[in-house]
């Protein structure tokens, strides 16, 4: 879902950040290269409007002792108003440290060792980790599954299980973790109703609570009556919500003066009740203005959502989806498949190469299920679905279960000044999911290594099709430095023997010149890159006048001169006397997606060094920063031109080397000349 603001089909490569989903997979899953759906945190950028106030709050270079103003409590309290309709009174909440954190808290403030908490599995297997690892002993009450697979709580059972145990505090998950159930309101007021005869703390666990689904409401237990109020305890967080985990941040409600007053002054004088600075700044953040960000989040989970399940009726029926009402998780059932545990796990670790959470974890009744995390983008969804399609297949057409499932695609690894790309030949033999291929093949550490793959096709209009897909899987409709390079790959491999040739791209058909050395090898390319296009609507810029040349732009605190032109695809020119790091990688990724491009824009940095001579710094749209762009090296050339500030031809320097560029006086189309380079050859393995 691509919208003006928040693009969460963006990939992000979270590896080299200490991410607790890549660094653990190792040693939770034996191997480190499977795709992560395991771990509860998105695979989204985080709310923008958290990430500006923590670089605010850090232009501020001194960081003392703080203490959270009553804005900062008003922020949560409304955002309880204004989203569940829960009015919550100054006195009765307060911070806790994180909220599995708070459980351990209140277990350890409520009970004694040795009491029994009880739990209702399938459930959070930290609940069962943090009881008993404080000393207490968990008592189940599990969940009823009907025929049709659907969840109920078992209020028989949970009385019964009271009567004989007497434990002294019930965990609660609503919405319940890892099914997505919004339990309904008579339920909960059951379930308050028990533990309040039985003289009991109820904690309800409500981290999901703002990720409701398909239009269902979440109820805050503590709500349903007065008895709820009298004995819940509800623990909250902006961190599954907005994505920002690694900021430990959580609160605490209390309705009841019996409840609240002995645990705050506990919490008050240990200090646990004191938010650090970032925990501040970004809870107040988040539930300040970040709604309009995760309403875009969450309908873009229900599309995921939708996505999946159509995906298991349709290609593998015999994993039944539960439809989750709330949260970024699915809980799937793999009992159809037959398999052992031991088995499941080796089939979708070894076979499908994916991390999930394997379901016994979430207690026995979980044996056979996985829950998949889906907070991730489409494309990488995509991948994960066709990996565990494809395992099981074969495991249907009688495959042992210890073989890998792989197949090999080969491939040329070539650039143009730095520019590189994996090139893929499809022009005998078609290759599936070229988006999620490119993902894979990009990565830094587990990949090839590159700003994409551009796939070779054939095509009816021209000598071959070329169809480029960045890192991040996005689909590009021009790129000046792949071009020589599919040229050199067809005129070398001699798949046309001749030196002019044409290619079709997804902006129009382009006529390239091979110029070859000595031994007949492609040396440099001169490609026809068409007239440069002005026009905000062709572009796309919005922008009210006929050419938007070195109009100001807000960047932040800043305002830029920027001039939009089309190459084939979209640019934002930048003039600047020195460019460095900070420059392009501040700016670069703002610019790049700022709501004046309705589809992104690449953003090239430019130097005048002479009125022949440019130097310049590419930050590409879904690729980052690139040491050669070259429809941005004539982007930049045109606009210098026309701006007066340089004359034809133009060198322009890039960080991977130079481009001679020039322009056909007769037409008014730009001539761009460069090397290609083929780096190596091999077969990567998916």
């Amino acid at each position: 879902m691509q919208t003006d603001k928040y693009n969460f089909d963006c990939v992000v490569d979270r590896r080299d950040t200490c991410a607790t989903k890549i660094d653990e997979m190792d040693e939770k899953f034996g191997r480190h290269d499977l795709l992560p759906f395991w771990i509860a945190d998105m695979d989204f950028e985080a709310c923008p409007a958290i990430i500006e106030a923590l670089r605010n709050r850090l232009n501020h270079a001194v960081l003392g002792y703080t203490m959270p103003p009553e804005h900062f409590w008003g922020s949560i309290r409304r955002w309880l108003s204004q989203r569940h309709g829960w009015d919550v009174g100054a006195d009765e909440i307060t911070f806790i440290p994180g909220l599995k954190k708070g459980l351990g808290l209140c277990i350890n403030f409520f009970t004694r060792p040795g009491d029994k908490v009880v739990i209702q599995p399938p459930v959070y297997h930290s609940f069962r980790s943090v009881i008993e690892g404080n000393g207490r002993t968990v008592v189940t009450n599990p969940l009823i599954r009907d025929a049709n697979g659907d969840y109920r709580m078992d209020i028989d059972g949970l009385r019964e299980v009271i009567a004989r145990e007497q434990p002294r505090m019930m965990i609660l998950c609503n919405p319940h973790n890892p099914i997505g159930i919004q339990w309904d309101a008579e339920s909960l007021a059951e379930v308050a109703s028990i533990c309040r005869r039985a003289d009991m703390v109820l904690l309800s666990d409500e981290i999901y609570g703002d990720m409701m689904l398909g239009g269902v409401r979440h109820i805050p237990t503590a709500s349903v009556s007065q008895d709820a109020a009298e004995v819940t305890l509800t623990l909250g967080a902006p961190s599954k919500t907005f994505n920002i985990p690694g900021i430990v941040s959580a609160w605490i409600v209390a309705r009841s003066p019996r409840l609240r007053k002995p645990l705050f002054d506990w919490l008050a004088v240990n200090e646990f009740n004191a938010p650090p600075i970032a925990a501040m700044v970004a809870t107040e953040a988040a539930y300040e203005n970040g709604a309009e960000w995760l309403d875009a989040a969450l309908a873009y989970l229900q599309q995921n959502v939708d996505h999946a399940a159509d995906f298991f009726a349709r290609e593998l029926p015999a994993v039944r989806m539960h439809r989750p009402q709330a949260s970024f998780a699915v809980w799937l059932d793999f009992n159809g498949l037959g398999l052992s545990r031991e088995d499941l796990v080796k089939l979708l670790v070894s076979r499908a190469h994916l991390a999930l959470s394997e379901g016994s974890t979430f207690g026995i009744e979980g044996s056979g299920f996985m829950r998949m995390n889906i907070g991730v983008p489409r494309s990488i969804l995509d991948l994960g679905l066709k990996r565990l399609r494809s395992a099981i297949r074969s495991l249907e057409a009688g495959d042992s279960i210890d073989r890998e499932c792989s197949r090999r695609v080969p491939f040329a690894k070539m650039h143009g000044l730095g520019n590189n790309f994996v090139y893929v030949d499809c022009m005998q033999q078609p290759v599936d999911g070229l988006s999620s291929l490119a993902i894979e093949m990009s990565r830094r550490h587990t990949g090839v290594g590159t700003d994409g793959i551009i796939a070779i096709l054939p095509s009816e209009v021209a000598d071959c099709r070329m169809r480029i897909f960045n890192a991040d899987g996005s689909e590009a409709q021009m790129c000046g430095n792949g071009i020589r390079c599919v040229a050199k790959y067809i005129f070398d491999n001699k798949i046309v023997d001749k030196h002019r040739l044409s290619i079709e791209t997804l902006s129009g058909v382009k006529t390239v010149e091979v110029h070859t050395d000595f031994a007949g090898q492609t040396e440099t390319v001169t490609v026809d890159m068409g007239a440069p296009v002005y026009n905000p609507g062709s572009i796309p810029v919005r922008f009210g006048g006929d050419a938007m040349i070195e109009q100001p732009v807000g960047v932040g605190m800043d305002t830029l001169a920027v001039s939009a032109v089309s190459m084939g695809n979209p640019h934002g020119v930048v003039f600047v006397d020195n460019f460095d790091d900070e420059i392009v990688t501040t700016l670069g990724p703002v610019l790049e997606k700022h709501e004046i491009w309705p589809e992104g824009a690449n953003i090239e940095f430019v130097r005048v060094d002479d009125p022949h001579t440019l130097s310049m710094r590419a930050w590409e749209r879904g690729a980052g920063e690139t040491m050669a762009c070259g429809t941005g090296a004539c982007a930049a050339a045109a606009v210098a031109v026309r701006t007066g500030r340089a004359h034809w031809p133009l060198t322009v320097a890039l960080m991977g080397g130079s481009l001679l560029i020039d322009i056909d006086s007769a037409t008014g189309h730009i001539l761009m000349t460069g090397p290609a380079v083929t780096v190596l050859t091999g077969e990567f393995q998916i």
